[in-house]
């Protein structure tokens, strides 16, 4: 670890000669194209941003837009829903220092006694304000977090429907739960969907514990859970799961045999859902299938043949491509050759076509490229999902064109299959009597939303004032022009110590702009579907705020870690504790490949960690070390992590005496998991002090620096909402 003092006299910071600087040849110095000749001062990038005018205009241009959008805000629509909401807050404000006052076993009663005044007829809307206070004070005892103003409203425009568009940071995970516990007292289940299996066991193992404290039921869908699993967890009165498995359960329970392989509530499996990324699942995934398929004929010795051919045709020659719709056509030149290579007088031969095999190993050549589409990983083509960045390993390409890239990358041939069951998102979403969303981003898809399913979307106000600023799109002329303006923006955030994260749209281009920062010698982390990155992917994000931390990652849908200025206490406090304990726990080298850039941490402050957590620290390391030796156990790097997890998961429902009270009671037998409890809490500790010091520091520089980058632009967004 380096001091930040030090970093000032590292050989990266040093600034470069001008030779080694590129610039694009048509540079002039008032073009929008033309790169600094000398880092530290980096005029046009300063220039840029009050877009050619002085400071005193450009500051009451500012000025005269602010007004203009507050006038705008007064006049519309939403305004007035929003102030209508307000209503509603009062109601559960004043509620509040009633709620206050009752004990842990009155508040979880009061759930029996909502769901008695529903049977005896009373509507939702008339518990509505009370239920809400229930869950705040639920939420503030169990996870110290007591629901803003605001969040209330979000709960609300939940309950009712609708969309509430929220600010990143704003707290849309502990809204859900407002709307939810609600809508679960009725008996009828809820589903709580988010876009990936870590994202749904996090919400359900976090805010599941405001419903369980309440005596409701949490269930969790994971990949890899039998039907029995499956069918206890949808029994439950909140489910929480991700968009793919509900509509895979949904398939595979219509083409169910009988009653006993069925998952789902039957013959109602849908009341009331809450999704998030609501734009992602709905719109941007929305018409994509999801696909139940089963074997047909077995052609693998074609394809390898067709990917040969495809190699000895040449565009523009033998075949032409059409851009938009991503189709091939052959010329007669390229009739004969194919015909010719294999040997056949008519490529459509109704007993012995050859086309659709060819056809398609030409759409893999020009269209689905490694690293951009697809990614190799053990001997198999995964697909990358474009919108998160992910890999997909349940989906495959259809009509052949899975085949025809395994072929193209001299992969084993799996056999095609044919559609036996398919549906849409919008589809299966449309099933629900009742749907709500959340999101950061969806009045652009309004209009969609409306006329599709009837959702308006209501933008929710932030709890405190934003000041994130959005700076004006640029324009490129070419990628590698682009790319060179993002590496030296990168690089002039970084000498002031401002956290960066770029936003790239493929791994190709992440790697890209890897590469450039590894030749300014600018340490770095990426986050995109390669294994050895995926791997890190709390780990990366979580440390997105610290002081010089320059992350570059594929589209960030649903990555669900916040990025918090400072550092992410909680995460930093686990690297420690593992860092400490995995020599003693395990022999075993990880079997993750670590980035060559994990070097990145070395320019981050390091934590300072108090004599009492360091003396916890040695206790609990001497402890690992002798449960090694004493019970002969030779942990797994994983299962070690694993103990860890499970202590630190202990730390977090158990209180301080309660975990003392066990390592007492276990002291013959040394109690590894409280003591590892107890030292993480006295890290955590240490590491909120050092985060909250270190994000004050980011704050005044300017707080995260986010670019996200298209094809030819690139985006640039200054300061986050604000704490």
């Amino acid at each position: 670890m380096v001091t930040a003092l030090s970093l000032l006299n590292a050989p990266f910071l040093i600034p470069k000669p001008v030779t080694q600087l590129k610039t694009l040849p048509s540079a002039k110095p008032n073009s929008p194209f033309f790169f600094p000749s000398s880092f530290p001062s980096f005029p046009n990038l300063q220039q840029h941003r009050f877009n050619g005018q002085p400071p005193i205009a450009a500051s009451l241009k500012e000025k005269v837009g602010c007004f203009k959008k507050t006038l705008s805000d007064f006049t519309s629509l939403n305004y007035w829903v929003v102030r209508d909401y307000y209503r509603l807050v009062d109601s559960v404000n004043a509620l509040e220092p009633e709620i206050q006052r009752l004990s842990d076993e009155q508040l979880a009663a009061k759930t029996s006694e909502f769901k008695k005044r529903l049977n005896q007829g009373e509507a939702v809307s008339d518990i509505q304000a009370e239920a809400f206070a229930v869950v705040r004070e639920a939420a503030k005892r169990k996870l110290g977090m007591r629901h803003f103003d605001v969040q209330i409203i979000g709960g609300a425009v939940l309950h009712d429907g609708s969309i509430a568009e929220m600010k990143t940071g704003e707290g849309k995970t502990l809204v859900s739960t407002l709307a939810a516990y609600l809508n679960a007292l009725t008996g009828d289940g809820v589903h709580v969907v988010t876009v990936n299996d870590y994202l749904a066991q996090r919400d359900a193992e976090w805010m599941g514990r405001v419903h369980r404290f309440l005596g409701l039921s949490v269930g969790l869908i994971q990949k890899g859970m039998t039907a029995e699993e499956r069918r206890i967890n949808y029994q439950c009165d909140i489910t929480y799961t991700n968009n793919s498995e509900l509509g895979f359960d949904y398939l595979r329970d219509n083409l169910a045999g009988n009653n006993d392989q069925l998952v789902m509530r039957w013959p109602k499996p849908f009341h009331f859902a809450i999704v998030d990324e609501v734009d992602s699942v709905l719109v941007d995934e929305g018409r994509n299938p999801l696909l139940i398929s089963g074997e047909a004929s077995k052609d693998d010795a074609r394809y390898p043949v067709a990917a040969k051919v495809a190699e000895l045709l040449m565009r523009g020659l033998h075949y032409n491509i059409e851009l938009k719709d991503n189709s091939v056509e052959l010329t007669e030149e390229g009739i004969a050759l194919a015909e010719l290579a294999l040997e056949t007088n008519d490529l459509w031969d109704e007993n012995d076509p050859w086309a659709r095999f060819v056809m398609n190993a030409l759409k893999a050549k020009e269209f689905y490229r490694r690293d951009v589409q697809y990614i190799v990983r053990n001997g198999k083509a995964l697909i990358i999902n474009e919108l998160t960045g992910r890999v997909e390993e349940k989906r495959r390409w259809s009509e052949g064109i899975h085949q025809a890239v395994e072929a193209k990358e001299g992969l084993k041939i799996q056999a095609d299959s044919v559609v036996v069951a398919q549906i849409t998102y919008q589809s299966l979403f449309k099933l629900y009597p009742k749907l709500s969303g959340m999101t950061g981003t969806a009045k652009t898809e309004e209009k969609e939303f409306l006329k599709m399913f009837q959702m308006p979307v209501i933008e929710v106000p932030t709890n405190l004032p934003n000041i994130r600023k959005d700076l004006p799109i640029q324009a490129f002329a070419t990628a590698r022009g682009k790319w060179e303006y993002v590496s030296q923006e990168v690089e002039y955030m970084f000498r002031q110590g401002r956290p960066v994260l770029v936003g790239t749209t493929s791994v190709e281009n992440s790697e890209y702009l890897s590469d450039l920062l590894q030749e300014r010698n600018i340490p770095h982390s990426v986050l995109n579907a390669r294994p050895k990155y995926a791997a890190r992917e709390a780990e990366i994000i979580a440390q997105a705020g610290r002081k010089y931390a320059i992350t570059i990652s594929t589209n960030m849908a649903g990555r669900g870690t916040d990025i918090i200025l400072g550092g992410n206490p909680k995460m930093l406090a686990r690297e420690i504790i593992e860092d400490s304990l995995l020599s003693f726990l395990t022999r075993e080298a990880p079997s993750i490949e670590v980035s060559d850039m994990a070097i990145s941490r070395k320019v981050f402050s390091k934590v300072k960690v108090g004599p009492s957590s360091m003396a916890l620290l040695a206790k609990a390391a001497l402890m690992a070390k002798f449960v090694g030796k004493s019970e002969g156990k030779s942990w797994t790097h994983e299962e070690a992590k694993s103990i860890i997890l499970e202590s630190v998961e202990m730390s977090q429902l158990k209180p301080l005496k309660e975990l003392q009270k066990l390592i007492d009671e276990q002291s013959e037998m040394y109690p590894l998991g409280p003591s590892i409890a107890i030292t993480y809490l006295s890290v955590l500790k240490d590491c909120e002090v050092h985060c909250t010091k270190e994000g004050s520091e980011v704050k005044r520089l300017g707080g995260l620096h986010v670019i996200g980058t298209s094809l030819h632009e690139s985006r640039r967004i200054d300061n986050q909402v604000s704490d």
